[in-house]
């Protein structure tokens, strides 16, 4: 059997919901931001290029190729988006890093 349309999510509205909660009335498309996106700059994809340039693509705890723009203190742990902050890594490198700081959030967190 199928459902009833679920009602906006809007104080008042009647209208059936059809993205996000909201009606096409109420649904703003700019006013959704992923809790990824929350921090990040707008010239990110700048920052990044700079950051693979300075470090001439080689990873900064291996030396090794590396593609990947980190950032040196993490964002959840007070890091921000300063170029001082993103150094190119190696794949390898990246999993050991991320799951050790996936560990201390986990330990930080029970």
């Amino acid at each position: 059997m199928p459902r009833a349309p679920k009602k906006c999510l809007e104080s008042g509205c009647r209208k059936p919901a059809s993205k996000a909660g909201r009606c096409d009335t109420h649904y703003q498309p700019w006013a959704v931001t992923s809790p990824r996106n929350r921090t990040r700059p707008a010239n990110a994809a700048s920052l990044i290029r700079q950051a693979r340039r300075r470090d001439r693509e080689r990873c900064y705890l291996c030396s090794g190729p590396g593609r990947i723009v980190d950032h040196v203190v993490p964002v959840a742990e007070g890091g921000s988006w300063d170029l001082s902050n993103l150094a190119c890594i190696c794949d390898a490198c990246h999993t050991i890093k991320s799951r050790k700081e996936a560990a201390r959030g986990r330990a930080r967190h029970p």
